[in-house]
């Protein structure tokens, strides 16, 4: 009786006649005890996707490389030039003026309050959208 319940679950999860299910029961018993059946792999074929399947990892290695970026000679530029009007031809004293970034930033001090001047280049505003 519990093949005959086996068998009408397979007929209706499969969608199959009841030959196709006798089939299927019958292919599970041979797998089961260890046979060979026709879908198995070849010898050959088999040896292979064990030799792949024992591989420990699948990923790449990854390379993290920083991006190396152009130097823009205008900021640059505006920066030293900031820097030195900073040094030279201030009225308020300003004291300890660093350049912390070529392309970006300037750090200084008035008094005992400490400052960081940062030049921000916008991009071009994008035409339609």
């Amino acid at each position: 009786m519990a093949d005959e319940k086996r068998i009408s679950q397979l007929m209706t999860t499969l969608n199959c006649s009841r030959e196709e299910a006798l089939d299927v029961l019958k292919a599970d018993a041979e797998i089961d005890g260890g046979k060979r059946v026709e879908f198995d792999l070849s010898p050959e074929e088999e040896k292979r996707a064990k030799k792949y399947a024992n591989v420990d990892t699948h990923k790449k290695p990854i390379n993290f490389k920083p991006r190396e970026r152009k130097p823009n000679e205008l900021k640059e530029a505006i920066i030293a030039e900031i820097a030195q009007i900073l040094t030279e031809n201030v009225t308020f004293g300003a004291k300890n003026v660093e350049i912390t970034n070529k392309n970006r930033m300037i750090a200084f001090s008035v008094g005992e309050k400490r400052f960081e001047f940062t030049l921000v280049e916008k991009r071009p505003p994008k035409n339609g959208g």
